[in-house]
């Protein structure tokens, strides 16, 4: 049985074949050149018209490991696991379709990542996975795109920078949307539908997600929260007010932070995000829409026509074909990350990461150094589980890795005219 180091599972989705367009780069690239690599997915079709769309690229595609299966179908999918070193699931949503992989992962000893911000099914799966994960030796990494990658090396990064022992970390986050988008007209999806049907699956499951999370970790229900982290949901910064990212990042980061301090006896660091909007008038429109929608989700029927209607109910941001290359690349992000220390006297430091396309281009590139840096830094890592990426990448040089793919990292000090770039 041919076996190779990494194989895609939903290569031929939107998402897929972003990772899958990466990987051919790696043919030419003098550090990735000898990583072998497959795809998986269940239309026979799609899989010919992917290796079609790779050929074009001057790639070798008898050299790519093809395999057809159906993730609902256990021995087909147990014949995917057994045949790579890891696995990167770019399926969804995660809430229905991961657990079958991960399953299979656990039982063939194939590590695996994927790119979920449903955190109801991230934390099932620590539930149900974490111990037998670890007892096998197999590393379970979700939310490893952009969500929640970037937070959790920037966390790194704050962590080994700061003279002295981190306390609090504040993050702000800004999409820089392309005025097209808000201003109207057509062709301006930035979204796929694909990205859509998690984002309803999480807000209808958000109210599980609390109660589970107060049944996994009750010793820490009722922690205090440092006094800098107490804002009320809209607040002023730097000229701009924000509120809470709706992301997974902050519950990601807790989950990592809670491994910290059981297995390395590492006091945990406190971290809250936020976000704000392009224009002060969609403070007014868009956040109550929002708030209706995360209550009405509950109702199977309104599921199912935000899941019918996407374009109508997300202003025309998200669509069946998803965004134009133009307009990914025309949407930029930064995150700042903010540490600080218990003691007032301690200087804080700052993290920026910056890059463009974070939903594809962004998420290919953090998702795919994920599974390279778990294969080339196994021994840097703990032995196994379901764990946050923060756990598993902390003594690794993925932000090396970033840093030549499109991601831009700066410490910045916080001393005038000190600072470092690192990307």
């Amino acid at each position: 049985m041919e076996k190779v180091d990494i194989i895609v599972i939903g290569a031929t989705g939107f998402t897929g074949k972003h990772v899958v367009k990466q990987l051919t780069a790696f043919s030419k690239h003098s550090t990735y050149k000898t990583i072998t690599w497959g795809v998986s997915g269940r239309s026979t079709e799609k899989v010919k018209l992917l290796l079609k769309e790779i050929a074009e690229s001057d790639v070798d595609t008898s050299k790519i490991l093809t395999v057809i299966s159906d993730v609902k179908d256990e021995n087909a999918l147990s014949n995917v696991t057994r045949r790579a070193k890891i696995i990167i699931n770019c399926t969804g949503p995660n809430t229905l379709l991961s657990e079958f992989i991960v399953k299979a992962c656990v039982q063939t000893g194939t590590h695996y990542v994927d790119i979920s911000a449903e955190l109801y099914h991230i934390l099932n799966v620590y539930r149900a996975y974490h111990k037998l994960a670890e007892e096998a030796n197999v590393l379970i990494v979700p939310s490893c795109g952009f969500a929640s990658i970037p937070t959790s090396t920037g966390l790194t990064l704050l962590d080994k920078h700061f003279k002295g022992s981190l306390h609090t970390v504040e993050c702000y986050i800004e999409l820089h949307i392309p005025r097209e988008c808000y201003f109207g007209g057509r062709n301006k999806a930035l979204v796929h539908y694909g990205t859509w049907e998690s984002f309803v699956h999480e807000l209808s499951n958000m109210e599980k997600y609390k109660n589970l999370k107060k049944l996994t970790f009750p010793e820490t229900h009722n922690e205090p929260v440092p006094r800098e982290l107490k804002k009320s949901f809209f607040h002023k910064h730097e000229g701009k007010w924000w509120f809470s990212y709706p992301g997974p990042d902050t519950e990601v980061d807790f989950m990592a932070q809670m491994y910290f301090k059981d297995n390395m006896g590492k006091k945990p660091i406190h971290f809250k995000a936020y976000t704000t909007m392009p224009l002060i008038i969609h403070f007014f429109f868009i956040i109550p829409l929002v708030f209706i929608a995360y209550y009405a989700c509950r109702l199977k029927c309104f599921r199912h026509l935000m899941w019918k209607y996407p374009g109508f109910f997300s202003f025309g941001l998200m669509s069946h074909k998803g965004p134009t290359e133009k307009l990914r690349n025309d949407l930029k992000y930064t995150f700042t990350l903010t540490g600080k220390g218990k003691d007032s006297t301690a200087k804080p430091y700052t993290v920026k990461i910056t890059g463009s396309d974070p939903a594809y281009h962004s998420t290919a590139a953090t998702v795919l150094f994920s599974a390279v840096t778990i294969l080339l830094e196994r021994e840097k890592m703990p032995k196994g589980g379901v764990l946050m990426p923060e756990n598993v990448f902390y003594n690794t040089n993925i932000v090396e890795r970033l840093k030549c793919n499109g991601i831009n990292y700066e410490i910045v000090d916080n001393v005038p005219d000190n600072i470092n770039i690192i990307g």
